[in-house]
C-alpha cells in the first residue's frame, strides 16, 4: 500500500505561460519520454502528490470558465525515474445546481 502526501491547498496552479490551453499542455508532454525538469521548464509547478513506491502526480487545474462549471485538469503520472508514465485529461464539466 502506497502513501501519499498532497503538498498544497485547494488552489491548483494553472500553467507558467497562461496562454497555454490544456489540449497544448498536453501534446507538449510526451510520454515514455518527458521528465519531471522539462515537465516544470514547459508548464511550471504542479499540486505534487508523491507516493512511497517513487512515483508522483502533478495535477494541473484549469481556472473555471463560467460560474458553476468545474475546472478542467491535466494529470501527470511521473515514474519513479522521473519520466513520464502517463497524462489524463479531464474536460470542463457544467455542474448542476438548484
Amino acid at each position: 500500500v502506497a502513501c501519499g502526501s498532497l503538498r498544497a491547498s485547494d488552489t491548483v496552479p494553472t500553467f507558467r505561460n497562461t496562454g497555454i490551453s490544456m489540449q497544448d499542455a498536453r501534446d507538449a508532454i510526451v510520454v515514455g519520454q518527458t521528465t519531471q525538469a522539462e515537465t516544470m521548464a514547459t508548464l511550471g509547478p504542479a499540486t505534487e502528490i508523491r507516493f512511497d513506491s517513487g512515483y508522483a502526480v502533478w495535477v494541473y487545474r484549469d481556472r473555471a470558465a463560467e460560474p458553476g462549471a468545474d475546472r478542467a485538469e491535466f494529470v501527470v503520472l511521473f515514474a519513479p525515474s522521473g519520466i513520464v508514465k502517463k497524462t489524463r485529461l479531464r474536460p470542463a464539466y457544467k455542474t448542476t445546481g438548484e
